[in-house]
């Protein structure tokens, strides 16, 4: 089988503006790439979500790129594409950033061609070792006239409605502070109770003090995890807060590479990893890191990914998001499926 085209394709669809702690969120964009085959079967893969601000606009060029490279190449050696065009075109591209969400795109395509290739489903090519997961609704962003009771109105339609055990909002806005964050986990607390699993994301926002001072307070809140509190390379401040937390640490939506994980658990600074599939150059790097967790007996999280988290043996929970797919998303990739 040969790879004979590569499509890019960019949408965007209007949704309300939110923001967390270090970026606003307005309409919803999203990639998507097709790889053709000569043997007629086509393999789709995507970046976007909800961090819709990035200029996705300039990923086309990169698929242009890496387009003269792929051309007749076999997509099922997805290890081999991945270190040809991630690790040996760092002198070229840069260890990780555009490129590599792309390549990851790229990557996650070939992998649907190697599932449809074969009959199976990639959480069966990559192990298949669960059959059900813990999953949790993120939520909890900041919008305006959003308040308090605004706040507790959504979580509570996701545990009532959606049936969500676990729920997790933002902290770390500038405009907030430690108090009104706190404010805000104290309401959501008080309107899921005590059996609900409470989660928080800082999305990178805050230093070292002002982690470990919400760390401290987290704690009477019952927070399960405090995830991306900090700059993705503060690995020794990770590794102190850690130390001195007792809410678990989560952390690695944002990481480029298997290098960025291992340093990390090098330093201590994680008790969860939060991997993102479509950041990190697709499935085969997202099951070095799986591998590397429980070797490490560190949990993992994936952002974007439930086939590595059913394909994996050491699983935490998996991120889903509070409706069912947007109109514009299904039609993108003429999906069929329907919230229960």
């Amino acid at each position: 089988m040969k790879i004979i085209d590569i499509i890019s394709e960019v949408f965007e669809w209007d949704r309300p503006g939110i923001w967390n702690g270090g970026h606003f969120y307005g309409p919803g964009r999203l990639h998507k790439i097709t790889v053709k085959t000569d043997q007629g079967i086509d393999g789709f893969g995507w970046n976007g979500g909800t961090a819709a601000e990035r200029p996705l606009n300039i990923f086309p060029p990169f698929v242009d790129y890496f387009r003269n490279f792929l051309i007749g190449r076999d997509p099922t050696e997805t290890r081999k594409i991945t270190e040809d065009l991630g690790e040996k075109h760092i002198k070229i591209l840069g260890p990780g950033g555009i490129n590599t969400q792309v390549l990851a795109a790229i990557n996650i395509a070939c992998w649907d061609i190697k599932g449809k290739a074969l009959g199976k489903s990639i959480h069966q090519l990559l192990g298949g070792s669960q059959n059900r997961i813990k999953t949790y609704i993120a939520g909890g962003y900041y919008a305006e006239g959003k308040g308090l009771q605004e706040l507790q109105d959504e979580v509570l339609f996701n545990v009532n409605e959606m049936n969500a055990g676990a729920v997790k909002i933002k902290i770390g806005a500038p405009g907030e502070g430690l108090r009104g964050d706190l404010m805000r986990v104290e309401a959501v607390r008080k309107a899921i109770g005590d059996n609900v699993v409470l989660m928080v994301d800082a999305n990178c926002a805050l230093d070292l003090n002002q982690s470990l001072d919400f760390a401290n307070e987290l704690e009477k809140f019952g927070v399960y995890w405090f995830e991306e509190p900090m700059p993705i390379h503060f690995y020794k401040q990770h590794g102190v807060l850690r130390k001195h937390s007792n809410v678990k640490i989560a952390t690695g939506e944002n990481g480029y590479h298997f290098a960025h994980f291992e340093t990390l658990l090098d330093n201590q600074g994680a008790d969860i990893l939060n991997v993102d599939v479509a950041i990190c150059a697709g499935y085969d790097i997202a099951k070095d890191i799986s591998n590397l967790a429980e070797e490490r007996g560190i949990s993992i999280d994936y952002e974007s990914a439930r086939e590595i988290i059913y394909g994996m043996p050491y699983p935490e929970w998996k991120n889903k998001y509070q409706k069912e797919a947007s109109e514009a998303q299904k039609e993108i990739f003429n999906s069929k499926k329907q919230r229960d």
